[in-house]
This record gives C-alpha cells, sequence and structure tokens, in this order.
C-alpha cells in the first residue's frame, strides 16, 4: 500500500466523527460509492442520482477523487431525501457499494449495524451482499469495465427500482447498449430478497445538473460565443461541457497552449465583438494577472471563470478550498472596476453566469465568476431553474456609431455603448493611457479625469447589484452564520439542525453590498464560516463595515464543511 493510501487512510479513521444527525425513520438515505481510479465510481454515483430524481427524490452528489487516473481512492456520497436536501452527509452510511477492498478500510467507521454493503464476491468482506460479477460479464461476454453496471443492477433490484427507470438512465448518461443487456440479464437472474424497497414519490424528473454544468448553460443563455480555456481542475469539466455543446448551440470551445495565450485571444475577441468567457484555477490565475489589468485599462468586456482549488502552488489539486477571494478583488495592477460575484449552489450558478456576462458588457469591465472545486464537481437536482429579470442577450455594442466616435468618452456613468471594428469608424483599444479616441497620452490631466471614469461605473455597477439579491438571508432567529461561496449548501443543511439560527450568504464581493453591516449588527451572535484559514470574507466585511466578526469556524484541510461537522461546532459556539 503506498504512503499517500495509509497517509489518507490515518486522516480519515482520525478526523471522521460520527454525529447522527438522521435514522432510518427519516427522510435520509445516504449511498456510500467507493474504489479506485479507472472503475467508473463517479458514472456510478452519477447513474444513482439519476434514477433517483425519475423517481422525484431530492439527490446531493458529491464527488472526491485523487489527482491520479488509475489507483488511488475515490469515492462518491449520493445523498437522497424525500426534502430538499442542499448537502451530503457522510457520518450515517445506509448503503455501500464496493469496487474493492481498501474502499472499505478507508470508511470503516462510517459503518455500522444498519449499513447494507454490495460488492463483487471476490473483495472479501463477512457481512456484505455477493454479486458475482465475472458470471454475468462471461455470459454477455464483456469485459471488466462493466463492473460496475454489474454491481449497480444488482443494487437497483434489492431496492426494488423499476427496471426499465435504470435503463433509461444508463441510456441517458450513455449510449452504450451493453449496459442495458447487463440490466437485463441481471434483473432475471439475480435472485434477491429486501424488505428495504425504495418506493417512488412521482414520475416527473427533476432538473439535475453539477456546478459546471450550470455555469456553461448560463453562458450560453447569456449568449457566449467562445470559450477559451486551457485544461487545469477543477475548470476543465467547464471546458468539456461546452465542447459538448458547441454544435448544438453555435459556440467555439478553443484550447491554446498555455494560460497567457488563453486570456490575450479573448481579448481579441470581445474587443471584435464577441462573448467570450475563460476559465481556471490558482494557477493559471496568476498568469492572466496582467492581461486582466489590460481589460480594465482598454475596457473590454471579459468573463473569468475562477475556480478555486487548494493552494498555495500546485497544492492539492483536487481538493477543495476558498482562499483566493481577496486575490480575486484585487487582481491585475491599477485601480478599476472588477466585478467579483460567488455563487453559493448550481441554480445561483446559472443565474450569477447570466448576471456577470450582463454587467461585463454593459459597463466593458472584467467580470469574475468566483466558484470552487466543491460546487463546479458537485450535483443537485432542483425544482426550478430562476433566471434574473434583466436583458441578458443584449451585447451592448453600437451598430451606428457617430462619424466623430469615441471609444472612451468621458461621461457621468463612466460608459457609452461600445463599438466594434469593421464599421465606417477607427475603433482603439489601448493598454496605454489614451484620450477620448484612444490614443496614447501623458498629460496628467487626462490621465485624472480617465481614471476617475474608469471608477466611477462603480457606482452604477453598485445599483445594478442592489437589484440582484448580492446577499440573501435564510432561517430565523437571532444568531446568524456569515459566509460565501459553496458554503451555503452544507449550511443551509446544518439550519435544519440549528434553533435561532439564520444564515447571511453573501454573492456580490465587489461592489460590496454595505447594507450587510445593519443586518450583522441586529443579531446577538454572529459567526463566520470560511474554507481558509485567514477568515478573508471576515477581513472583507471588517475593510468596508468597520464590523468585526470574533467567533469563527475555518479550516484548509481541501475537503468541504460536513453537515455534521458544521451542526456540531456552531452548537458549541
Amino acid at each position: 500500500m503506498s504512503l499517500i493510501i495509509r497517509s489518507y487512510i490515518y486522516f480519515r479513521c482520525l478526523y471522521t466523527k460520527k454525529i447522527k444527525l438522521y435514522s432510518m425513520e427519516s427522510n435520509i438515505i445516504n449511498i456510500l460509492i467507493g474504489g479506485q481510479a479507472g472503475q467508473g465510481i463517479d458514472f456510478a454515483a452519477d447513474i444513482i442520482s439519476r434514477v433517483f430524481s425519475k423517481i422525484r427524490y431530492y439527490v446531493f452528489n458529491y464527488r472526491y477523487y485523487q489527482s491520479v487516473i488509475r489507483g488511488g481512492h475515490n469515492y462518491n456520497i449520493v445523498t437522497i431525501s424525500k426534502d430538499k436536501i442542499h448537502s451530503f452527509y457522510e457520518s450515517d452510511i445506509d448503503y455501500f457499494i464496493v469496487f474493492d477492498n481498501n474502499s472499505i478500510n478507508i470508511h470503516k467507521t462510517n459503518i455500522d449495524e444498519k449499513t447494507v454493503l454490495f460488492g463483487d464476491e471476490k473483495i472479501p468482506y463477512k457481512d456484505k451482499i455477493n454479486v458475482n460479477v465475472e458470471y454475468f460479464l462471461k455470459k454477455l461476454n464483456l469485459p471488466n469495465k462493466y463492473a460496475n453496471t454489474v454491481v449497480l443492477s444488482a443494487f437497483f433490484k434489492y431496492i426494488g427500482i423499476d427496471k426499465n427507470i435504470v435503463i433509461s438512465s444508463f441510456s441517458e448518461k450513455s449510449k452504450d447498449e451493453n449496459n442495458n443487456k447487463i440490466v437485463d440479464i441481471v434483473y432475471s437472474e439475480f435472485n434477491i430478497s429486501s424488505e428495504r424497497k425504495i418506493l417512488p414519490l412521482g414520475k416527473k424528473a427533476r432538473y439535475y445538473l453539477s456546478g459546471a454544468e450550470a455555469i456553461a448553460y448560463g453562458a450560453i443563455l447569456a449568449g457566449l460565443d467562445i470559450y477559451i480555456a486551457y485544461p487545469m481542475t477543477p475548470a476543465s469539466p467547464i471546458l468539456h461541457v461546452l465542447a459538448s455543446l458547441k454544435d448544438k448551440y453555435n459556440i467555439v470551445t478553443y484550447q491554446p497552449d498555455n494560460e497567457i495565450g488563453v486570456i490575450n485571444i479573448a481579448l481579441g475577441s470581445s474587443y471584435a465583438g464577441g462573448k467570450v468567457m475563460v476559465g481556471s484555477s490558482g494557477g493559471g490565475i496568476d498568469l492572466m494577472a496582467e492581461a486582466i489589468s489590460m481589460a480594465g485599462m482598454a475596457e473590454l468586456p471579459i468573463v473569468i471563470a475562477w475556480l478555486q482549488r487548494y493552494g498555495p502552488s500546485t497544492g492539492m489539486a483536487t481538493h477543495f478550498d476558498q482562499s483566493d477571494l481577496l486575490e480575486a478583488l484585487y487582481i491585475g495592477h491599477g485601480e478599476f472596476p472588477r466585478i467579483v460575484v460567488s455563487p453559493g449552489d448550481h441554480i445561483d450558478a446559472m443565474r450569477r453566469t447570466i448576471e456577470a456576462f450582463y454587467l461585463s458588457y454593459k459597463y466593458n469591465t472584467p467580470s469574475i465568476i468566483l466558484s470552487d472545486l466543491f460546487l463546479v464537481e458537485s450535483k443537485a437536482n432542483y425544482d426550478h431553474v430562476v433566471l434574473p429579470n434583466i436583458d441578458y442577450k443584449n451585447r451592448f455594442i453600437d451598430l451606428e456609431p457617430p462619424k466623430d466616435y469615441k471609444n472612451y468618452k468621458i461621461t457621468e456613468e463612466g460608459f457609452i455603448l461600445r463599438s466594434i471594428p469593421g464599421l465606417d469608424v477607427v475603433v482603439k483599444a489601448n493598454s496605454y493611457e489614451h484620450d477620448e479616441y484612444g490614443f496614447e497620452t501623458e498629460n496628467p490631466e487626462i490621465g485624472q479625469r480617465m481614471s476617475e471614469k474608469r471608477l466611477n461605473k462603480s457606482k452604477y455597477i453598485y445599483k445594478e447589484i442592489i437589484n440582484f439579491d448580492p446577499y440573501e438571508i435564510y432561517g430565523d432567529g437571532n444568531k446568524i452564520i456569515v459566509s460565501w461561496g459553496s458554503n451555503k449548501m452544507p449550511i443551509l443543511e446544518a439550519l435544519k439542525y440549528l434553533n435561532d439560527w439564520k444564515y447571511l450568504h453573501i454573492s456580490y464581493l465587489s461592489p460590496f453590498p454595505s447594507k450587510i453591516k445593519g443586518i450583522l449588527e441586529d443579531h446577538k451572535k454572529v459567526v463566520l464560516v470560511e474554507h481558509n484559514l485567514t477568515g478573508q470574507l471576515g477581513k472583507l466585511i471588517e475593510q468596508e463595515t468597520g464590523f468585526y466578526i470574533e467567533d469563527r469556524i475555518l479550516k484548509h484541510n481541501g475537503e468541504p464543511f460536513k453537515v455534521e461537522e458544521l451542526v456540531d461546532k456552531i452548537k458549541k459556539i
């Protein structure tokens, strides 16, 4: 066993704390799927989520994976509920689908007397429902890569899921007819009975999507023309989603050879009139900093999907983090408006992406969608998709500019409808300080007026975001939790077990909504929750409002907050 795996087992056994928040009589069912990279762990979890979504359960699919192509340890937790569920539970496992023995060793602290284990009969464990995977694969003359389909089919039969629903879920995920053949034969020949049947709640499926899909669809709805990215976890799933949809929605996806090429090609595309988004994570974003500053000076709209991962440097590439907030607020040298919005869940991600495009292209300034691995890689289902009530298809381009067109005309608002090359006017984009026509200048008076013009946009952007619900309050009580980003999901779930607590979720970090100070002052207890060690949102709140939050729940271990963990720590406070 490698040092990495041994260390991981030790870490989980040392820090996994069993806090019972629900029982079998409750509405929650928790399914753990574990194995090695290459065994289709995420595929299996996705099929389970789709099946339950089709029979009207709420699902939350959490994915953990290591930065290896084969081997190591990967797992998903699919939490299912009759009521809306916002995150996953880790401490109580009802069903454990195992694809290697190592998974049992790692997660043994999560197994108790009610946990039902499923797996190949070759995996040694005394209390497990054994599936003869080799028998079914040999009968259909199929390779071992279909082992997960065999075990899944047995599991679905055990809990009483209609075979046709299982087949339709496989067909949605993959066009491989061999999966359907396996489902047929397992349902026909696998003899098992169970008193733990799960009854359907209905037939109308809910919207089921990942954070990456939500950002991609939001960009498409906003009129995306081109997405440019160099692969970097956890931003890569957005590139994969958009590449798969490029023909359907007439968009271009392009992968240059580095992130400097990404941002500069994107600025050229924006200058030409295209709606453009780029995506990357910490190290890749660092390489874009100079060009982001150029976007501020040249007043070129661009949307940046910034997906945080554990840092600094290469860090842990497939782990969660929220340490880039302060960098996002100030990235690029010089003073210019930077819009920074951080979605809290999957529906937020779609809505906030649309808003980011609208604001960037109306005000000709960079917009940053600051998200993270937990949101991008997790999946959940929803009853409704909420879109912002704004003219988000508008490109804000003057197609009939005056002959004496001033690309950088000084106005009180700080912005005008931009024009684009190819019309009967000269349109300049200059990285140097410039006059209203875009010609370089070193005139101090013009420099002062131009700097003020650019910064004046912030006042008008602020007025816009007030209509976008820049923050939201959930729950009742005179104590309040404050956080941002994907922490929203486990915090909302934790609220179910916390009396007299509210949650203040802040989505817009720049411009910052100043009314938050009054909200915090109205509560007798305020707790800050962040996945970084310096309380970066706390620093921002203190800087913008003067309000210091003393009670803090901070961590930096690469894993998102667990519902059980938050309930335990907040109750102690």
